[in-house]
């Protein structure tokens, strides 16, 4: 009896088994695979930026002596005092917003700088006039006898061109190639700063004898100022590269140069006889090399799940 009961026991396990391996197996379930984050330009940023700025020379007033009338330009006076576009240092804050289009890029930026740049200038320049024939002047004892008289000028000249704040507002175009933005911008500039001279003319005659007997008369010093207010609106347009160091830094290289309008000034004396009228003009223009840092709060959505098995 037992050893009836063992053997259906066994057959009843083997049957089991065999049942159990005719049954389909259970596959371990793989994670589901996400594609990387995309990265994008598209977003509000703000940052700063530093560099070098040079330009805006001013140019040497011109003479014109009136004469029947007319004022005609002085040819003996050409000093050469246009060298004065000094380096100095610039710095800033900007901010703006991108719009990326596939690998293109539409972004608005504006800037606010202030310039650290002394453009103080000046010369002295001396005009020696023509020979004139007279007679020596009175309280000489050589007076009355034929002479010869020459006027000399020796004009001092300082003046300055300084740009204290320059301001942008620029459409920005690129091309992207993943976390490199290639890209030129262009649009309205606006500087802040003075545009003040100041000439002095110092005139002295010299009167000869005859018999060699010299007479020099007391300087006449005349002081001629121009002014103006360095307010100006014109255009800026550069270019640059800006790299992506993480999802919300970048930092960026760019070029960018500012063209006001050429100004032209009038040099004042109050002096009503005088006989002299000085004119001068000033150049705007100013370039910029920077590098500059943005934070970006543009944010990548999340990944897509590519496929699950």
């Amino acid at each position: 009896m037992k050893r009836t009961l063992l053997c259906a026991a066994a057959l009843l396990s083997m049957s089991s088994l065999s049942f159990a391996a005719d049954l389909p197996s259970r596959a371990m379930a793989i994670a589901p695979v996400y594609l990387a984050p995309a990265f994008t330009w598209t977003g509000f940023y703000v940052g700063g930026n530093v560099g070098a700025a040079w330009g805006g020379k001013s140019n040497c007033p011109t003479i014109n002596s009136l004469a029947n009338g007319v004022y005609t330009p002085n040819t003996e006076f050409l000093p050469n005092c246009n060298g004065n576009g000094n380096t100095g240092v610039i710095g800033g804050i900007q901010a703006g917003y991108n719009w990326q289009f596939g690998g293109w890029l539409f972004g608005l930026e504006g800037d606010v700088n202030w310039i650290g740049r002394n453009n103080d200038h000046g010369y002295d320049y001396a005009v020696f006039g023509s020979p004139a024939l007279g007679n020596m002047p009175a309280g000489n004892d050589n007076r009355g006898r034929p002479s010869t008289s020459v006027t000399n000028h020796v004009y001092s000249w300082t003046g300055d061109g300084n740009a204290n704040t320059l301001s942008t507002i620029r459409a920005r175009f690129g091309f992207t190639t993943d976390r490199t933005l290639f890209f030129v911008t262009g649009g309205a500039a606006f500087r802040n700063g003075d545009n003040n001279a100041s000439l002095t003319d110092t005139a002295v005659t010299i009167t000869t004898s005859s018999s060699g007997v010299s007479s020099t008369s007391t300087p006449i010093v005349r002081t001629y100022n121009r002014s103006g207010n360095g307010d100006n609106v014109g255009w800026a347009l550069g270019g640059g590269l800006e790299y992506a160091l993480t999802e919300n830094l970048s930092t960026k290289i760019e070029y960018l140069h500012a063209q006001f309008g050429n100004g032209g000034n009038t040099y004042t004396n109050p002096d009503t006889i005088d006989r002299q009228a000085f004119l001068g003009d000033h150049k705007n223009a100013i370039d910029i090399v920077r590098v500059g840092l943005n934070y970006r709060f543009a944010s990548a959505a999340p990944a897509p799940v590519l496929a699950r098995y």
